[in-house]
């Protein structure tokens, strides 16, 4: 598997629009380990988190369902727990735009959460309010 470095997402969005993120190959067996016996799921897996020109998509329980745009996202930062590091983004929401809402990107993803998040930021100092 190709290590997915800040340029190659960048050339991603910037050829196919979107760039689609899913779950890192261990991640998979720990959610199926059915597959490590050769018995796989047919089909390629959903991504859990999309970028696109619009904003920011991830599959997580308080993520909007269609995504949160640039202008709303006000934060994104490093957590790290133990050994793992997660990705938090605070929100701004158009039911509550005086308040924030902080949601927790998926981890394990295919694309390690530190370059991830640099480059959420920098797209957001692009396409977003400046950070």
């Amino acid at each position: 598997m190709e290590t997915k470095t800040i340029d190659v997402l960048k050339a991603e969005l910037a050829r196919d629009g979107e760039v689609a993120i899913g779950f890192n190959r261990a991640k998979q067996f720990l959610r199926n380990p059915v597959g490590f016996l050769g018995l796989r799921r047919t089909g390629h897996p959903a991504p859990q988190v999309i970028v696109n020109g619009f904003g920011l998509w991830a599959a997580v329980d308080g993520f909007p369902e269609g995504g949160v745009p640039w202008a709303r996202i006000l934060e994104v930062h490093i957590t790290k727990v133990n050994v793992s590091s997660y990705i938090d983004v605070s929100i701004r929401t158009p039911d509550t735009p005086d308040r924030r809402r902080t949601l927790r990107m998926p981890h394990m993803l295919e694309v390690d959460p530190e370059t991830l998040a640099k480059w959420i930021v920098m797209e957001l100092m692009v396409r977003g309010n400046p950070i």
